[in-house]
């Protein structure tokens, strides 16, 4: 007996009609189990062909700035903390701020100064945050964008995926260029 057939095109197109996997199974005259494999290495296909453009080089770099935040942050904090034991009649406190800041008057300052890096920290908090939430969008976007394409036109979408990684290359390559050159 022959093997019924049961190809990615077939299961791309009965996808675009809303079949479920037993529909399509039961179309075909197959298990649904084959048609699990087929969705799967559908879906692996799609995932390898979605470019993760710039969300490695993102990531590492967002990573890296919430690190020097975090240490900033309990730098300020443990300032903070010392101008709270200094205010509370603690000498040693006291002079460890004025071997910082100098004498009494410019106490007041340094913890002026405190607030206000503490208020330029939070926005850049804020900044990051709002920064990672956009790239996280497009990153979706693109995901899906590229999951519907792979759906309607698979071969399309392999060629968008090829354009895309050849101009990635390319401006990784203008990149290396300018850095080698500073």
């Amino acid at each position: 007996m022959a093997k019924a057939k049961f190809t990615d095109e077939d299961y791309l197109a009965c996808r675009k009609e809303g079949l479920n996997q037993k529909q399509m199974a039961l179309r075909f005259g197959i298990s649904e189990a084959r048609v699990s494999v087929v969705k799967r290495r559908c879906e692996t296909a799609l995932e390898a062909a979605s470019p993760q453009f710039v969300q490695v080089e993102v990531l590492a770099r967002q990573h890296d700035a919430l690190e020097r935040l975090e240490k900033l942050a309990r730098q300020a904090t443990d300032l903070v903390e010392l101008f709270r034991q200094s205010l509370e009649g603690d000498a040693d406190a006291r002079r460890k701020l004025e071997r910082l800041a100098g004498r009494r008057g410019e106490l007041l300052k340094a913890y002026i100064a405190l607030l206000g890096e503490n208020r330029k920290m939070l926005e850049l908090d804020n900044t990051i945050k709002k920064t990672k939430f956009d790239i996280e969008r497009v990153m979706q976007f693109q995901a899906k964008v590229m999951e519907v394409l792979q759906r309607a036109a698979p071969d399309l979408a392999r060629q968008v995926v090829e354009e895309l990684m050849a101009l990635d290359a390319t401006q990784n390559a203008l990149d290396y260029g300018l850095k080698a050159s500073e």
